[in-house]
């Protein structure tokens, strides 16, 4: 009963101390500096910075009020999509929506699949990005691109895997900032994880691979990108390498401290009817993608986990090398 009295006090107590001070207004000068302090570094009204130091291309999505427009006067519009290792079944529903779009003009990377491609029921361009003129084919997909936003048209950017991994995804769209829209970006499932699962690889396995680097073959303006120093339970996965297999290869061995008979495995095509695996060495897989004719797209996986699911000789008991997967010759 004391209890109760002295909880009902307290509460009485707490009332009458907020009705006496919960209405007492900030003098007019506490505001006044209040809100000029304030404005030193937001507008004073919503917290947004208002500095114009930040060209209009590169701010981020922040604050949407700085960003330009997700479609021109005109109708214009731009859409960037992930079309996904190559199998049409790992397109988003979205992806699928808009390349069925037969009002879409779609400018498409080289290497996505023509599984893909058969899916596009409007105008389409293919940039033909060759080794050597990657840079060229790039100006002319920003040409189609910005020809299709001036005409007024529903552009969509197809490149393949995911946009924003090793895709040149972010650098394209400050790009379309500066012809003055905002892309939708649909995201597409990366072959740094499904090509590998696709090729029956595990990328991480328990108490064979606790890590996993993603890394490209090639760095800005051709260069090879810094290696990762060698672990015994790390598996790196290598996009857009297979060009210079052989080179990167001896780099990691003579570099990064790659042991010589650490596994490789290769997955060309993958999720494709044509896709194919090969495994060897850090020394012997070269040779084995020169014979097989491996060529790009193709996703490169080095570390321990290449063997997991794979079984020995049964004859000879030796480890299996060479092509272990053909989709071609077996049923899809």
């Amino acid at each position: 009963m004391a209890f109760q009295k002295t909880y009902t006090f307290l509460a009485v107590l707490l009332a009458a101390s907020i009705s006496s001070s919960a209405f007492i207004a900030p003098s007019p000068s506490f505001t006044a500096n209040t809100k000029s302090s304030l404005g030193a570094y937001t507008n004073g009204d919503t917290g947004i910075t208002t500095s114009p130091a930040i060209p209009i291309a590169r701010r981020g999505n922040v604050c949407k009020q700085n960003l330009p427009p997700s479609s021109m006067p005109n109708g214009g519009s731009i859409t960037m999509v992930g079309s996904g290792p190559g199998d049409p079944d790992l397109l988003t529903m979205a992806a699928h929506k808009i390349l069925a779009d037969p009002d879409a003009l779609v400018i498409s990377d080289r290497l996505v699949s023509k599984e893909i491609l058969d899916l596009i029921q409007g105008e389409y361009k293919i940039a033909r990005k060759l080794p050597g003129c990657a840079d060229a084919a790039q100006d002319e997909i920003y040409k189609w691109c910005k020809e299709g936003l001036d005409a007024g048209k529903r552009v969509v950017r197809l490149k393949i895997g995911d946009p924003f991994v090793f895709g040149r995804g972010g650098e394209e769209v400050l790009k379309f900032r500066e012809f003055g829209v905002e892309p939708k970006v649909i995201p597409g499932v990366s072959a740094a994880f499904s090509a590998p699962l696709l090729g029956s690889i595990p990328v991480t396995h328990r108490g064979v691979s606790n890590q996993v680097v993603m890394c490209t073959g090639y760095g800005r303006n051709g260069t090879s990108p810094d290696l990762i120093q060698y672990h015994r339970e790390q598996t790196i996965v290598f996009l857009m390498a297979v060009g210079r297999l052989r080179e990167l290869c001896q780099r990691l061995i003579n570099m990064a401290g790659y042991p010589s008979d650490t596994p490789v495995g290769i997955i060309q095509d993958a999720g494709c009817p044509t896709q194919r695996t090969v495994v060897g060495t850090m020394e012997t897989i070269a040779d084995i993608a020169v014979e097989y004719e491996i060529k790009a797209p193709s996703t490169i996986v080095v570390g321990e986990v290449v063997r997991v699911l794979l079984e020995d000789n049964s004859e000879t008991g030796e480890q299996v090398v060479g092509l272990i997967q053909n989709m071609t010759a077996s049923e899809v």
